[in-house]
């Protein structure tokens, strides 16, 4: 998954503080450097818009299954004429039905994102799996849940991926968004329902 997360925007911020004229008003709301929303998985074929967890079995998301981390795949467009490196995505949360103010959160990566005339091996299209979920956010979440909705209640993450051209420029992407479904206990399958007594008919 990526190269790793940085909490906090720290980073974000050096980058924009450093190159301001360039940080978020260069893009012409996601045209020249578009983010294409979440995936299944590196093919781009199938979107992955959400899903359902549980603050008690899980601790982030995508989450770990037998055949690894399954889905969270953020797809990335560069429509400009220099290549591009995406180092990071900005994460922030909002918890529908509460005041709980989430901390923001940095996904680092390293993605190559070739010229739109494609004159580059390197696609100028990608699909990377990021931590859209932090196990810091989880633990956050719980412990705050008095401050929480009881479940079901949803929580929306917004990602913004920021790169620089090979011209130096840094650009930032559309903003795009997912959301997590909280349950009860394990997750989206529904408690089975445990009869109070048994009629014998004989």
């Amino acid at each position: 998954m990526g190269k790793g997360r940085i909490f906090g925007s720290i980073a974000a911020l050096v980058i924009c503080a450093v190159t301001w004229n360039a940080c978020g008003n260069s893009n012409d709301q996601g045209i020249s450097f578009r983010a294409l929303g979440f995936f299944s998985d590196a093919t781009g074929t199938n979107g992955d818009a959400g899903r359902c967890a549980s603050l008690d079995l899980d601790n982030q998301i995508p989450q770990a299954t037998a055949n690894g981390f399954q889905g969270g795949f953020l797809g990335l467009q560069n429509n400009l004429l220099p290549g591009m490196n995406v180092d990071h995505v900005n994460l922030s949360y909002h918890v529908n039905g509460s005041n709980l103010a989430l901390p923001s959160d940095v996904f680092a990566l390293s993605v190559r994102l070739g010229p739109s005339s494609g004159q580059e091996s390197s696609s100028s299209r990608s699909f990377a799996q990021i931590e859209i979920v932090s196990a810091n956010i989880f633990k956050l979440l719980n412990d705050n849940r008095s401050r929480l909705p009881e479940p079901p209640f949803s929580m929306v993450v917004f990602a913004t991926a920021v790169g620089t051209t090979d011209s130096g420029d840094v650009f930032q992407t559309n903003r795009v968004n997912y959301e997590v479904e909280f349950f009860d206990g394990n997750g989206c399958v529904p408690a089975t329902p445990v009869p109070t007594s048994t009629i014998v008919v004989g």
